[in-house]
């Protein structure tokens, strides 16, 4: 094998990379017999500016094309070619930067490479107060925010003044990847319309930003709109972390829309059990298959992409269990995890995991150093306390000291965990104090999502009330536990 060769038949260098000459591109397609890409010379043109059949590289799997006409800002479609000549739908590039879904088509942007040249506030781990955040909620119905700005980016550098007077150190964004809000085919049941999923906990892209979050709503500007708001934060001396998932994507199950990974390769990029069908280990109908180096690499790059050239200052990853363990959730002394900890630049940003998963796997306590993990042990332990559980005051030491079980682990310092009371999954806080049961009955899960032992109590209502005596318990209860997370 050549040089040439041994370079293109490599996992790096997917996507499409600019420079002044022109573009690379380059795809991993197991299924394919060759592959088309399309040129566009802007998102909404209906006609190919170029359009090239490319053949595999040797006897790998690989696709790879130089255009010198490319440019920023134009737009590349790729599609699969069969033996028989007939082309697949278009096939979002899973590297893409950008991606715009025009005319029943997935677009993929083509820009340059960027660099992240503001001070970053590198808050130590004992000084962090994290605060998590819905970029499209916080300032949806804020009326201090011009209405074209609400639920943007934009709209949230508005309230940087208001973040950094709370004291808070570090914005946790809920999920910002391109999602596909349809992978839950869930339906109200009082008016039998489709729900629309808003928390973009079923991603398709680990490159793109979903376009709902700029004032303009295009790929560069979402882009753009981003690097501000991340400068304007760090500014300020408030860190940026995302919550990301990399342990499953919106194309779902058997029965669920196919985007890429379906097209190009499944039983690569996903999980399968011993029936030939999708593992379902989040809940949401596919599990990536974290243990191919083809889809650690995607993971790897994807997060060294959001630190290195956006300037994000960590993560929070969704799931992180199934990131550790192999195809049967047993757990892998060596994984994803363990290179992420490893890596030269992912190892000095913050790194937060959920240490379970959806299918009852519980690995809280195994991850490597320097992952700090959420304590759902706090969490629980201090909810019992304040709602007047019995017994376990020793508990609730440990818990205020930092040395709760499992998380005791003298290799990984004082630092090893993350104490909440409430996040974005389940009760939020005055759920916490106003409802014994959880009452989730207009998503069409006809109440099964969620956690049953939220170990809340209501002060003696359920639900909303009017009752003073009642609301200032509640009021209390809330103050109490602040107090006791802030204190710990």
């Amino acid at each position: 094998m050549n040089s040439l060769s041994a370079y293109t038949d490599s996992r790096d260098n997917l996507g499409c990379h600019l420079n002044d000459k022109g573009a690379t591109f380059k795809i991993y397609a197991k299924n394919a017999f060759a592959m088309v890409l399309e040129i566009y010379q802007n998102v909404n043109h209906s006609t190919p500016i170029i359009k090239q059949v490319i053949e595999r590289i040797g006897d790998s799997n690989f696709f790879s094309t130089f255009i010198p006409q490319a440019k920023r800002g134009m737009y590349y479609v790729w599609r699969i070619m069969h033996e028989d000549y007939s082309y697949s739908p278009s096939i979002m590039d899973p590297y893409a930067k950008g991606v715009t879904y025009f005319q029943g088509e997935w677009r993929n942007l083509i820009t340059s490479k960027q660099y992240y040249k503001v001070s970053k506030p590198q808050i130590p781990w004992e000084q962090t107060i994290i605060y998590e955040i819905h970029v499209g909620h916080f300032t949806r119905i804020d009326s201090s925010i011009p209405y074209e700005e609400r639920g943007t980016f934009k709209g949230l550098i508005r309230k940087l003044p208001y973040l950094k007077q709370l004291g808070i150190t570090t914005l946790e964004l809920l999920p910002i990847f391109k999602w596909y809000p349809y992978t839950l085919k869930n339906k109200n049941p009082y008016t039998n319309d489709l729900l629309e999923d808003v928390w973009g906990y079923n991603p398709i892209a680990f490159f793109a930003i979903d376009e709902r979050y700029s004032v303009e709503k295009t790929s560069e500007a979402s882009l753009r709109e981003l690097q501000s708001f991340i400068e304007a934060a760090h500014h300020e001396k408030i860190e940026v972390i995302l919550d990301v998932v990399y342990n499953h994507t919106g194309e779902g199950g058997e029965d669920g829309v196919a985007i890429h990974f379906k097209y190009l390769a499944p039983e690569i990029y996903y999980k399968y059990d011993e029936q030939y069908k999708f593992l379902n280990c989040a809940g949401t109908g596919n599990t990536l298959n974290t243990n191919h180096p083809l889809v650690k690499n995607l993971i790897k790059e994807s997060l060294t992409y959001w630190v290195s050239e956006i300037g994000v200052d960590g993560f929070r990853f969704d799931l992180a269990s199934i990131l550790g363990q192999d195809e049967r959730g047993r757990w892998l002394n060596e994984s994803l995890l363990n290179e992420i900890a490893e890596n030269t630049i992912l190892s000095k940003v913050k790194l937060i995991t959920e240490g379970w998963d959806a299918k009852g796997n519980y690995d809280v306590g195994r991850m490597p150093a320097p992952f700090c993990e959420w304590s759902d042990y706090f969490r629980d332990t201090i909810r019992k306390f304040i709602k007047g559980d019995q017994g376990i005051v020793p508990a609730v030491s440990a818990c205020m000291m930092g040395k709760e079980i499992p998380f005791v682990d003298t290799r990984k310092g004082k630092n090893h965990t993350i104490h909440f009371i409430t996040a974005h999954d389940g009760f939020t806080m005055w759920d916490l104090v106003t409802y014994n049961h959880k009452h989730n009955e207009a998503n069409g899960e006809n109440n099964r999502d969620g956690h049953n032992a939220n170990y809340s109590y209501n002060w003696g209502f359920e639900g909303e009330t009017q009752e003073e005596t009642i609301n200032h318990r509640r009021r209390q209860a809330i103050k109490n536990l602040m107090s006791l997370l802030l204190l710990s």
